[in-house]
């Protein structure tokens, strides 16, 4: 019975024997964004916005880098401002894909720790984000389904 319970205990290290680690950007994102963006950036866009090959998008626009770090759950997160920076870099370069512009840099802990102290707590954040998302789309060429954020299934604006 003691060499059963001992291979049980066993089990979990022997599983992640074979599996790469998760890096910390990653984990962070798991845990604080993942449930409603989704594991790979993909979402119910109808609440939340899909991150993958959309993100990155915002770096186009001074107002568009500042806002993903001013984002209330992102600028109220309880991870540092290193932690913070590291996971907007991987939402945004690795989820964001084809949709970060070339030469755009990452977040610094610094620019993070600054932004963060500036949350977006206007009542009109849908129409915040729509003003960035129209002019992302025509002057950046962004994919129309950046839109997508906010639309019931008619095609009408949640508001």
């Amino acid at each position: 019975m003691k060499s059963g319970l001992a291979a049980l205990a066993l089990l979990p290290v022997m599983a992640s024997a074979d599996m790469a680690p998760i890096p910390a950007a990653q984990q962070a994102y798991l845990l604080g964004c993942g449930g409603c963006h989704g594991i790979d950036g993909v979402s119910n866009s109808q609440i939340v916005p899909d991150l993958k090959d959309q993100v990155g998008w915002f770096l186009n626009l001074p107002e568009g880098r500042r806002y993903l770090a001013r984002l209330p759950n992102v600028a109220f997160s309880t991870n540092t401002d290193q932690e913070l920076a590291a996971l907007l870099n991987y939402a945004v370069f690795t989820l964001g894909g084809s949709s970060v512009p070339q030469g755009a840099k990452p977040y610094t802990a610094r620019e993070v720790g600054e932004l963060r102290k500036q949350p977006l707590t206007e009542t009109a954040l849908f129409q915040y984000r729509s003003k960035m998302v129209e002019t992302l789309v025509a002057d950046y060429r962004a994919a129309p389904s950046l839109r997508r954020y906010g639309e019931d299934m008619y095609g009408s604006k949640n508001q």
